[in-house]
């Protein structure tokens, strides 16, 4: 890798020595989940128009690693004879560089071992005038903002080493020293006070999502065909342009509720369509989204990249979607409350309190229990996550010689959990990014699946149309 003219971040002194770091209870969560066929990573897709100078993108790279230390650092036993993160001075993560003639491919019987191998995998593919970065993140690392604030400081570095004169980006801050702090922080947020409180409320919750599973999402029918590492990175997205996101919003806005709202509710609605179509004679149990929460307030704005994130569940019984708009009112009283009342910091409690028994996480993910029908990530602008400071050309992200045009990704998948949905918003569009279980389903699958939500999307948007907007454009 190429470091000349590289901008390294000061050394790390002992009284700022925070490695080795021991694991919190959500990146153990994320290990124990991690299992054959459904590694716990995901995939972050940037589409760019312009030629990459490789030896100014890898210095930008190394820099970036810099600032992201858990995105260089290994899982060995430390301190207290524990798991722990460690650093690796020349951390090197895996690139696949070439053209855009030839596929990226990541075979699924090999995971990220990350007592071997640091969490981040990339894949650069340039073409005459454009090209595409594929980057893959172990979720023990990192969650989605942690994943864009390292990407934003990657794009930051490469449009200081391309950026002539003095329109540069600027790095944010970042303060290595607030990952001691991510389990307290964590910790902080929980629903009870104390330990004794906390314990036994938790694993109540625990056995009640395990107990009630949802119905798992219908297989399609047809045999899968082809494998993940043909169609890495194996999702597909569907745009909704300027006009019709604005439309969207709109029309949200008259029935009162938050576009994010009216997006699960019709969601609840297509997956009832889909088991509808393969399951005519029966409809088992009920359908749970689960939906990451952000747990990083104001004070860790500065913090590297990390997991910082909770999960909570919004279930609906098959009676629900017979009644759309009491359905709508119920969600958006629901997100009301996670929001304003932090109710996701259970997960959390959930998470603490099995992390306590060594044996219990791996114990409970690995008999493949279905704990959601799918998952529903609303990323909404990924640049704005950045912490760097990048110039815009109508509205998107310049780095350099780059312009950004496409940002989107989607989270792991786990066995039971069929397909996961990720939507994004960036240049004033919507995008809805979907990679289903591709043990069962195909890319035609795949592509089927995210059709029935744009078309519910679009009749939803044709039924409730606000007087003050135009006719649901085509």
């Amino acid at each position: 890798m190429d470091t000349a003219n590289l901008q390294t971040t000061p050394p790390v002194t002992s009284r700022q020595r925070i490695f080795p770091l021991h694991l919190s209870p959500v990146e153990s969560f994320m290990l124990a989940d991690d299992q054959p066929g459904y590694p716990m990573t995901f995939v972050i897709h940037l589409q760019v128009a312009g030629q990459i100078d490789r030896p100014a993108f890898e210095g930008a790279l190394a820099e970036a690693l810099q600032r992201h230390p858990l995105l260089r650092a290994l899982i060995k036993t430390a301190k207290g004879s524990l798991p722990c993160w460690t650093l690796l001075e020349d951390p090197r993560p895996a690139m696949d560089w070439a053209c855009d003639t030839v596929p990226a491919t990541c075979p699924t019987d090999k995971p990220v071992d990350l007592t071997k191998e640091v969490g981040l995998r990339i894949w650069v593919r340039q073409g005459p005038d454009r090209a595409t970065v594929t980057l893959q993140f172990h979720h023990a690392c990192t969650d989605g903002t942690g994943a864009y604030r390292f990407i934003g400081d990657c794009l930051a570095g490469y449009g200081i080493r391309t950026t002539p004169g003095d329109h540069q980006p600027v790095f944010g801050e970042v303060d290595a020293s607030l990952l001691r702090t991510r389990k307290d922080r964590a910790m902080s947020l929980s629903s009870c006070a104390t330990r004794a409180q906390r314990t036994p409320l938790a694993l109540r919750e625990f056995w009640k999502i395990l107990r009630r599973q949802p119905a798992p999402l219908a297989p399609p029918g047809s045999a899968a065909h082809g494998s993940q590492a043909a169609d890495f990175p194996g999702f597909v997205c569907y745009s909704f342009d300027r006009t019709r996101h604005e439309y969207l919003r709109s029309v949200a806005s008259a029935q009162g509720v938050t576009l994010n709202d009216l997006l699960l509710r019709d969601l609840f609605l297509t997956l009832d369509r889909w088991q509808g179509k393969r399951l005519s004679w029966f409809r088992p149990r009920r359908l749970r989204i689960m939906m990451p929460t952000e747990l990083r307030g104001t004070e860790d704005y500065a913090m590297p990249a990390a997991n910082m994130v909770a999960y909570t569940f919004l279930a609906c019984a098959v009676g629900d979607v017979r009644r759309p708009n009491e359905l709508l009112r119920t969600i958006r009283d629901k997100t009301a409350l996670i929001k304003h009342e932090r109710s996701g910091t259970l997960f959390m409690d959930m998470i603490y309190a099995a992390s306590q028994v060594r044996w219990l996480l791996p114990f409970v993910l690995r008999r493949k229990l279905c704990m959601a029908s799918t998952i529903l990530s609303n990323v909404a602008d990924p640049s704005r996550r950045f912490t760097a400071r990048l110039p815009r050309k109508a509205g998107r992200i310049v780095a350099g010689n780059l312009v950004l045009e496409e940002i989107t990704g989607v989270p792991p998948l786990r066995p039971g959990t069929r397909a996961t949905f990720s939507i994004s918003q960036y240049d004033r569009r919507l995008t809805i990014s979907l990679r289903c279980d591709p043990h069962l389903f195909c890319m035609e699958d795949t592509a089927s699946l995210l059709g029935l939500y744009v078309e519910q999307l679009s009749r939803s948007a044709a039924d409730h149309s606000p007087q003050t907007t135009p006719s649901v454009p085509a």
